[in-house]
């Protein structure tokens, strides 16, 4: 099985394990930082499940928490582009047009201001728009 298909599945995974953190998180915390934790998350998750399937066997001059380490630098670029692509997905989705509108959806309310569906399909929107910069520089940096 190539390397790319192996990263897609564990990207699959990982994307159900942002989705369960971020929807869960949510109902708790402010759409922003729920946001931010499913990220977090999936990324320690997705740097296991890859360092132990998907690249199994390269990387090996450098220690696990190294590798972990060059992951999060490299996944933060991933990060970023998802955060802001489902930001801004968010407030095309939801017509918002002014910055205050935009600053307090974001950072006050929570999940039971909004539709599940809609928090769910444009995060989904971020991590599809993110793919190819996680995976460039996965297999270019981390595990090179």
């Amino acid at each position: 099985m190539s390397r790319l298909l192996k990263f897609m599945i564990v990207g699959g995974l990982g994307t159900i394990v942002n989705e369960g953190v971020y929807i869960t998180s949510a109902r708790l915390i402010p759409i922003a930082a729920a946001l931010l934790l499913g990220i977090e998350i999936s990324i320690i998750f997705n740097f296991f499940l890859n360092d132990w399937w998907t690249f199994k066997g390269m990387g090996v001059g450098t220690s696990t928490p190294m590798r972990l380490i060059k992951f999060h630098v490299s996944s933060a670029m991933g990060g970023a582009v998802q955060y802001f692509a489902t930001i801004v997905f968010l407030i095309e989705f939801l017509h918002f047009t002014t910055f205050s509108e935009i600053f307090i959806y974001l950072f006050v309310y929570n999940y039971l201001n909004s539709s599940s569906f809609t928090l769910l399909f444009t995060n989904f929107l971020g991590i599809v728009s993110s793919f190819a910069v996680r995976f460039i520089t996965s297999i270019k940096y981390v595990w090179s």
